[in-house]
């Protein structure tokens, strides 16, 4: 079976957890299917990423920039079908939340989140509109659907009316290879290349509205009054609310106390994890919360929203608090670091929790359920068979 993977969306250091899922996925798949062939149709900014990342994989470069999103979406609806015709692609999985609407090959799409659904408010009307027309449409479109969480699967059949039977759930892994509690600790030379204080909280989100920094910082504020030398630090792609971040610094007078770190290679991430005296995923919406899991692989505690995903994801091993109360979250904190014990608990419970994700596991069940799908999609166009 030729399996093409449509990763037309993937803008290195910008897109977050989808990025990192595509990357991890594709090696993986490389890694444990010895049987099948596999294609990927990229952009120009992803040149050279996949080559080295997974040697053996078909790299089809497309002249087309992800930053410019309408014309991405165009070339994916109108020649990527084309694309995928000439290579004899059997089943495309496109990682980007959008597919083509009329595809020539087994169709498979990838849904993070539908927070365009759940939170329309983060968005301009125009742009809500056009997210909402072209994710349903590819949604309804597809031959089956793969969903990072519960969470996930459950708003797709509830706001696109699709058949549970046709969504299969993928959990997300880490990176044993760099998320590890037995790495050397944060180095000096580590310490003074990203400036960072001798005690901080971390937090790894874009600058979006729904990842609730402004909360976050008026929590910091409450901490200091009882712990002064706690700073924060901030990594993520840097996005259209980086502004408005500074402004609520400035405001709040922290600008001494808050490290904006933006992207950063991720080999230098797990460092900055295991440098932190407690990781703090404040968000109001997620799919799944990768950067939980993978603070848990290093041996750091967390403290995350009491939202669905996270409560699916973290299970009994993070320390829930109410993302809308900033006082809530300065009080978790503050109590967090005064007690040894607690801490000690939630990294070995975080510990445990994170050895259950593994992006083999993502891989193999991805690829079980292209195959049945792929399966059903020959049956069907056989049509019923009479007996001889």
């Amino acid at each position: 079976m030729h399996i093409g993977i449509n990763a037309l969306y993937l803008l290195p250091g910008k897109v977050g957890g989808a990025e990192t899922y595509t990357r991890n996925l594709v090696k993986w798949l490389l890694a444990v299917d010895p049987h099948n062939t596999y294609s990927i149709f990229i952009n120009e900014e992803s040149a050279g990423i996949f080559e080295a990342l997974a040697p053996g994989i078909a790299v089809v470069p497309c002249p087309i920039k992800a930053t410019r999103r309408p014309l991405r979406i165009l070339w994916e609806q109108c020649v990527l079908p084309f694309q995928v015709r000439s290579r004899k692609i059997d089943v495309l999985l496109s990682t980007g939340l959008t597919s083509p609407v009329i595809c020539p090959a087994t169709s498979v799409l990838v849904i993070y989140d539908l927070q365009h659904e759940n939170q329309p408010q983060n968005f301009s009307k125009v742009y809500l509109q056009f997210l909402k027309s072209i994710i349903r449409a590819s949604a309804k479109s597809a031959d089956a659907i793969l969903t990072i969480s519960n969470h996930v699967k459950n708003d797709v059949t509830k706001y696109y009316h699709i058949r549970p039977e046709q969504i299969e759930v993928t959990y997300l892994g880490v990176d044993r290879e760099l998320f590890k509690a037995d790495r050397a600790p944060l180095t000096r030379e580590m310490r003074e290349k990203y400036r960072l204080p001798d005690r901080y909280l971390l937090y790894a989100a874009a600058s979006l509205p729904h990842k609730n920094h402004a909360r976050l910082f008026a929590a910091l504020k409450h901490a200091k009054k009882q712990i002064p030398a706690l700073k924060l630090v901030l990594i993520g792609a840097r996005d259209k609310g980086e502004d408005t971040l500074a402004k609520e610094i400035r405001r709040l007078g922290l600008e001494e106390d808050v490290v904006l770190l933006g992207w950063i290679p991720f080999e230098d991430v797990p460092s900055i994890y295991q440098g932190c005296e407690a990781f703090v995923f404040p968000t109001l919406h997620e799919g799944f919360g990768l950067p939980v899991i993978e603070a848990m692989a290093c041996g750091v505690p967390v403290i995350c929203s009491h939202i669905e995903p996270l409560i699916e994801v973290a299970g009994d091993a993070a320390l829930f608090v109410d993302s809308l109360d900033s006082e809530a979250i300065g009080k978790a904190i503050v109590s967090l670091l005064n007690d040894p014990s607690a801490r000690a608990v939630l990294v070995q419970k975080g510990y445990q929790r994170a050895r259950e994700f593994t992006w083999e596991a993502t891989a193999r069940k991805t690829l079980s359920f292209i195959e049945s799908v792929a399966g059903g999609a020959a049956a069907s166009a056989r049509g019923p068979q009479t007996p001889s």
